[in-house]
């Protein structure tokens, strides 16, 4: 269900920081009174805003008993981050080949137009075909120089900052797997002597890092 309201992205930001930094789930009731002053937001909006960062995949959700429960924690944006850097990669390796090409075509260009400026100077009888050919050339080779100037703000800085990125990601994914065995303890209190219900939570919570053999989440390798 798309939030009635439009969404402020600072607001948006404020309250996943908020979720990250409490390193717990979050009932409906309890957000409904502390996002208000934590994202100056109306308290009515707070589902809206719930639901927004939902449909992002910014925070989970997850009905237990007969509300829902809400938490985020920093190291789900890790695959986020490396899908983005991966993404990047490939932009960048084919603007690298574009601004090759284009650079050689520009090259020949110039270097056939020299070509034709010669012939111009010593053959008077085709003046008129060799001036029809240097317009085609210069009309060419701005074309060629347009195009080229499309992909100069591809910035391999910005590959390199995503790469720190990455880095700090993982030496934190230690310290909020604890986090995560956290929340599984909270999980297994509330649902106790609920295997089954348990889980299918777990499996949930866990999506690709839920180990079936072992019933818990996978070793970081």
């Amino acid at each position: 269900m798309a939030p009635k309201v439009n969404c402020n992205p600072v607001k948006l930001a404020s309250i996943v920081t908020y979720l990250q930094k409490s390193r717990t789930a979050h009932s409906i009731k309890d957000l409904e009174k502390v996002l208000p002053q934590v994202a100056s937001i109306n308290g009515m909006q707070v589902k809206d805003y719930l639901q927004s960062l939902s449909d992002e995949n910014k925070i989970n959700v997850e009905k237990i008993g007969s509300g829902n429960w809400y938490w985020s924690f920093a190291s789900q944006d890790k695959k986020t981050r490396e899908q983005a850097l991966s993404d990047a990669r490939v932009t960048h390796e084919k603007a690298n080949a574009t601004n090759h090409d284009l650079k050689q075509k520009i090259a020949e260009a110039q270097a056939q137009r020299a070509g034709e400026e010669d012939m111009l100077d010593s053959c008077g009888e085709s003046r008129e075909e060799l001036n029809m050919t240097k317009h085609d050339l210069e009309t060419e080779t701005k074309r060629l120089r347009n195009e080229l100037a499309a992909y100069s703000d591809v910035d391999p800085t910005e590959l390199e900052q995503k790469r720190k990125q990455i880095e700090a990601m993982k030496g934190e994914s230690e310290e909020y797997t604890d986090h995560i065995y956290a929340m599984d303890g909270w999980f297994k209190e509330m649902l106790s002597g609920d295997g089954e219900a348990l889980t299918a939570l777990r499996m949930n919570f866990f999506a690709d890092e839920y180990d079936e053999e072992e019933g818990g989440l996978k070793e970081v390798s």
